[in-house]
């Protein structure tokens, strides 16, 4: 029977809605400082994490 997962602290619940606040706040005011660069390089950020998502889920399903 595998372990339950440790609970989420305190620390974590707040990091996450600071990130969530912070983040896209600050994307607004880049997109206004660099103008459609910004978009080009959110996108290279985007499609380089989704790669990574795909590597890891595939790499998951070699250790069953």
């Amino acid at each position: 029977m595998p372990e339950p997962a440790p609970p989420v602290g305190w620390g974590t619940r707040a990091l996450l809605a600071v990130v969530l606040l912070v983040g896209p706040a600050y994307l607004l005011w880049m997109t206004g400082v660099e103008g459609r660069r910004v978009w080009v390089v959110g996108g290279l950020v985007v499609l380089i994490a989704g790669c990574a998502a795909i590597a890891h889920y595939l790499m998951s399903l070699t250790r069953r």
